[in-house]
């Protein structure tokens, strides 16, 4: 059994938490979260870094400008991992143990996900490590592919225009339907054709109207 600490108790580390607590092969040893709202959420839940123990892998669900502060209270001989898609793994420079694991995905506290829909990045500096990864990632029923910290900032790079840039763009489809009174429901036959195409052919040839046309 790997005793796993998770550092930081937002959306990621939530769903992390609740993850742990039925994997087998890993448990949720200590959770730290700077504030808790008056109200721990688990047993192992901690607010002082001071607090945190000896574990087997510690997962710092922060972010990216967050990562650099929080190792300076860490054991350099601890393996400590992230999950930034843009922070390089150099980030450890001082670690003899250290790795990345970057889910591929949007993460909401809201609804807790379900990490077998999720790829995962995975990247470690040593072969050992490394297959500890697999093994957490695979306890969370979830696939990963191993890739450096160049090819994840890219992999990160893309999830941003997929997911934010495409989002933004129904927002504002929406808001015009809302704003003219008619029902933004008529969007979803083309909106799943879109997403769906664009899955399954080449998007570069899939352009229609306007934007192919060139229109002015």
């Amino acid at each position: 059994m790997y005793n796993t600490t998770i550092i930081g108790n937002g959306n990621l580390g939530y769903n992390f938490s609740i993850a742990l607590e039925k994997v087998d092969g890993f448990n949720l040893y200590q959770w730290y979260g700077r504030s808790w709202n008056g109200k721990k959420l688990n047993k192992s839940s901690i607010n002082k870094l001071s607090e945190l123990k000896k574990a087997d892998i510690f997962i710092l669900a922060v972010s990216d400008s967050s990562i650099s502060d929080i190792l300076k209270h860490l054991n350099k001989n601890y393996f400590v991992i992230h999950c930034s898609g843009a922070t390089s793994i150099e980030v450890f420079n001082n670690f003899k143990r250290a790795g990345v694991m970057f889910p591929i995905q949007t993460i909401n506290r809201r609804k807790n996900i379900s990490f077998n829909d999720i790829p995962f990045c995975i990247e470690a500096k040593n072969k050992n490590d490394l297959e500890l990864l697999k093994k957490l990632v695979i306890s969370l029923e979830a696939k990963y592919e191993c890739l450096n910290s160049k090819q994840r900032a890219n992999i990160h790079l893309s999830a941003v225009w997929i997911n934010n840039f495409v989002n933004h763009m129904i927002s504002k489809g929406k808001k015009i339907c809302l704003e003219n009174n008619i029902s933004f429901s008529l969007m979803e036959p083309i909106l799943k054709k879109t997403i769906n195409q664009a899955i399954n052919y080449n998007p570069d040839e899939l352009q229609t109207g306007p934007a192919v046309r060139n229109d002015k």
